[in-house]
């Protein structure tokens, strides 16, 4: 069952403003920012989080970690009227299981960043180790990037964490 909501309070683990199913169709339609709340994945606590902002072509899905907390964000632009393309890639660590932590508490974070023609470019970071590293990569193969534009409240495809596996938004 997928529920709706405008901003997810990450401090609470909360929607902020709850939305109908014909609230956040309006928004959809509208080409507005809402979030669509899933249930989480398998072996996980919390829900995954998709986020469409249509007027712009993003759409965000967020997976959080038990404590509730950003882990895992993908940011995929619209390429065509049929398609988008993650384009980015961002994973927080923490350096403890306390909620509430804030990205900027994080003890280390990675940032994948993805183009249509195979370049990759990986930042990572450690606040720890006071470390950077900065890695560049050509020719990598993209085609799990590629995914369909989800109708509204059809989101199984993009909201999947393992992005070489191929899924259909229908639901068996």
């Amino acid at each position: 069952m997928v529920n709706y909501c405008f901003k997810w309070n990450y401090a609470d683990g909360t929607p902020g403003e709850p939305l109908t199913e014909a609230e956040a169709r309006v928004k959809d339609g509208a080409g507005e920012e809402y979030t669509a709340i899933m249930p989480p994945r398998p072996g996980a606590k919390s829900p995954t989080l998709v986020t469409p902002v249509w007027k712009t072509g993003v759409v965000v899905v967020t997976f959080q970690d038990d404590a509730g907390r950003k882990s895992t964000e993908y940011t995929f632009m619209k390429k065509t009227d049929e398609s988008l393309f993650l384009v980015r890639a961002n994973m927080w660590n923490y350096p403890s299981d306390e909620p509430g932590l804030r990205l900027s508490d994080s003890s280390s974070s990675e940032t994948v960043d993805y183009r249509e023609d195979g370049y990759v470019k990986r930042v990572v970071k450690n606040k720890a180790e006071n470390f950077r590293e900065t890695v560049e990569y050509n020719d990598v193969p993209v085609h799990a990037n590629w995914e369909p534009i989800p109708s509204f409240g059809d989101y199984r495809s993009i909201a999947r964490f393992e992005r070489d596996e191929r899924v259909t938004n229908r639901i068996p």
